[in-house]
């Protein structure tokens, strides 16, 4: 099992690489966007962490010691625990390291304005995924991450939320401001990434 400081800057290399290659130019790419590996840590005997890209930011696990996923074929699932929940994981393959698996947080990038922004929805992801969740009020909200997931932008689900909790005034739903709005650990871990001022 590689050191997890080594695999975060060999992954961030592999994966620049593919950027630089073979997304270059495409419409999913986020151009203000570089690749950045954070949070990388051994995790139940396995290094886990986040991976950054210009069009997609995905909470990964790679194999430990004590793992054998010779039999793995790219597309498997597999439930991996974490203090905060468990998720549900697909297999992929990268050259040079073999197999992992991944769980999307983010595809495409294009609701994070800048790199930073982007970071500090990862950085802030992980420290609350390594957080135990003891209490029931904060389980997480399965019907709105699945719609984040699905590509429902965070101002659009915010939006139809308010509605359904507001009442119809002159024919117009008033919506409650949510933007200053302090983020907690239910609406992070929900999807919703804020990075400075500016949230995505």
């Amino acid at each position: 099992m590689k050191n997890p400081q080594d695999l975060a800057v060999e992954v961030k290399e592999i994966f620049t690489k593919i950027n630089d290659e073979s997304m270059a130019g495409l419409p999913i790419v986020n151009s203000k966007i570089n690749v950045e590996t954070v949070g990388f840590q051994e995790h139940e005997g396995r290094t886990i962490g986040i991976v950054l890209t210009s069009w997609m930011m995905s909470l990964v696990v790679f194999s430990g010691k004590d793992d054998d996923w010779s039999d793995v074929k790219i597309g498997d699932k597999k439930s991996f625990s974490f203090p905060a929940r468990n998720y549900e994981f697909l297999a992929n393959e990268i050259e040079g390291i073999g197999i992992y698996y991944s769980f999307a947080l983010y595809s495409p990038m294009h609701e994070f304005e800048y790199h930073d922004h982007a970071v500090a929805g990862a950085v802030a992801f992980h420290e609350i995924l390594m957080v135990e969740n003891e209490n029931a009020e904060n389980e997480l909200d399965e019907e709105r991450f699945a719609m984040f997931l699905a590509g429902e932008e965070m101002e659009t689900i915010k939006q139809k939320e308010c509605a359904a909790k507001n009442p119809v005034v002159d024919g117009e739903v008033t919506l409650k401001e949510v933007k200053n709005e302090p983020i907690n650990r239910r609406e992070l871990l929900r999807g919703q990434f804020q990075g400075g001022s500016t949230p995505a």
